[in-house]
């Protein structure tokens, strides 16, 4: 669970980071926009001179999360190594991202029921097929790197591939909010042993 720094730093980052933590906490419907001041340590003014609405923190934390997670990738990534260890990588830290954002998940549900119907619904669902292209190109960019060296097999669909690891990460999300006794580390290391078996062409 992330936490609130207690001085300094930007402003907007610390609203975004406050609003993320009290959303968690209370629910969408639940929280005020002076709890949220409260946990940042402003007034309830400052928070209105940055963000126009609740709603719009809310979209804010969204993006907030994602950029989280974008980062994380990128630097997972930096690493370097065969196109096996990446994949492997990247897989390992889908888990570690599903175990650190648990209670983030709440947000996410929230917002997607927020934004419904809403003048919101439209940047959701942009930021939504934004963020889930983005990983999926990722992850197809280094499936396509592993058949182009020898690593993969040529036949592999690797749009596929990706959409069905995005997939796999995005459910497993969702399943751990609801049940905590689900250890996401096997879980994903289980899917890595069958996927990459599948990738390599291995028979036994």
């Amino acid at each position: 669970m992330i936490s609130t720094r207690s001085c300094g730093g930007d402003k907007h980052e610390l609203i975004v980071e406050a609003s993320a933590v009290v959303f968690a906490e209370r629910g969408f419907a639940s929280t005020r926009v002076a709890d949220i001041a409260e946990r940042a340590g402003i007034g309830k003014g400052t928070v209105y001179e940055y963000f126009s609405s609740k709603e719009e923190l809310l979209f804010a934390v969204f993006e907030w999360i994602n950029d989280r997670t974008a980062k994380r990738v990128r630097e997972a990534l930096a690493e370097g190594g065969s196109s096996h260890d990446r994949l492997v990588r990247l897989l390992r830290l889908g888990a570690e991202v599903v175990q650190d954002q648990v209670e983030m998940r709440a947000v996410t549900l929230d917002f997607w029921a927020v934004s419904r119907g809403s003048g919101l619904e439209d940047r959701f669902n942009k930021a939504c097929l934004a963020s889930y292209r983005t990983f999926r190109e990722i992850i197809a960019g280094i499936v396509r790197e592993g058949q182009a060296g020898g690593e993969f097999l040529e036949d592999i669909d690797a749009e596929a591939i990706a959409t069905m690891i995005v997939s796999a990460m995005d459910g497993l999300g969702v399943q751990i909010f609801f049940d905590r006794s689900l250890d996401p580390y096997q879980t994903v290391d289980g899917l890595a042993g069958v996927l990459l078996r599948g990738l390599e062409g291995e028979t036994t």
